[in-house]
């Protein structure tokens, strides 16, 4: 998994979801931070995150681009994350999975978030309740905003860690 402090690899993938045909990291982090975040339809926690990743791009989506970056055909993709709740942008990274190979990415979900000179600032694998209400602290803090509350608590269905 790549490193916070390191530089992100650029990108320009097929989009569905966005304004344009394609989407690149350059046009991406112009304008805000951004949250990537690997997915795979056929992971079972992809299943279970993804509609969380889906709240944050709810909560913050003014102030933080979140992309989903899918190692499957969009076509395939964008229905598995519309059943989930995840509206926010998707590319296309199945054609080799060049990108997911740039950000080392061994297991989905994996989520990186790049600041807007184009740093990673963190980035986390699997699924950790402790570790997705500090991606929404984080995200609040770059919005400006005060969270509305934990994205995950105990009680919501969700285990406390599954490893992608």
């Amino acid at each position: 998994m790549i490193s916070p402090g390191s530089a992100a690899p650029g990108f320009d993938l097929p989009a569905l979801g966005a304004d344009g045909e394609r989407l690149g990291l350059d046009e991406l982090t112009r304008s805000a931070p951004v949250l990537l975040a690997f997915f795979k339809t056929s992971c079972p926690v992809c299943t279970l995150s993804f509609p969380l990743w889906g709240q944050l791009d709810e909560r913050y989506g003014h102030a933080v681009n979140v992309i989903g970056v899918s190692q499957d055909p969009l076509a395939m993709a964008r229905p598995w994350l519309d059943g989930l709740g995840f509206d926010a942008p998707v590319v296309d990274d199945s054609d080799g999975y060049g990108v997911s190979r740039a950000y080392d990415v061994e297991t989905v979900p994996t989520l990186v978030l790049v600041d807007k000179a184009g740093d990673v600032l963190a980035a986390s694998q699997g699924w950790d309740r402790e570790r997705a209400n500090a991606w929404d602290a984080d995200l609040a803090e770059l919005a400006g905003v005060a969270t509305p509350g934990p994205l995950s608590t105990v009680g919501d269905g969700r285990p406390p860690f599954r490893p992608g």
